[in-house]
């Protein structure tokens, strides 16, 4: 079987997207060849795009990495007390065990990574009431880490 692809779509303003012929008229039921018309009304307000710390969109809709090292380190915090996590931190190693990592106020997609790397247990809390897992806290073990997300309710083990 052969394939060949067709051109590029050029996005026009002006319209939606269109199938041809319409579903309704698509007698008997299967395979039915369908062409696909799309334009969009307009490419210059795109409304707003979220994105993590560190990244960002061109008006072009290119992503790309910001801010940081180029040499593509992650930030590390190593703490030996309970220490509330920052928006700037990615990796934080508890160096002393009994204490408490607190992470900061979730935003939708925001990734830590968090390691016991002392003998004992820790504690990790997420802030203002967030649960990790359901859970108003999790405790670490000697050497165990995790890395959490944030769906926009909770903190997520990963």
């Amino acid at each position: 079987m052969a394939y060949s692809r067709q051109p590029q779509v050029v996005i026009a303003n002006g319209g939606a997207l269109k199938q041809t012929p319409p579903v309704s008229s698509q007698t008997p039921p299967g395979i039915v060849p369908v062409e696909i018309e799309s334009l969009i009304s307009t490419t210059t307000n795109l409304g707003v795009v979220q994105v993590g710390s560190g990244l960002s969109i061109t008006p072009g809709g290119v992503l790309s990495a910001t801010g940081g090292s180029s040499n593509n380190f992650v930030t590390v915090k190593l703490t030996d007390f309970s220490y509330s996590v920052t928006a700037t931190d990615l990796y934080v190693g508890a160096t002393s065990n009994n204490i408490t990592i607190t992470l900061p106020a979730g935003v939708l997609g925001r990734v830590y990574y968090v390691k016991n790397q002392a003998n004992g247990n820790i504690r990790v809390q997420g802030s203002g009431g967030e649960s990790i897992d359901g859970l108003a806290f999790q405790t670490l073990g000697s050497n165990a880490g995790f890395i959490v997300v944030f769906d926009g309710t909770r903190w997520n083990i990963l």
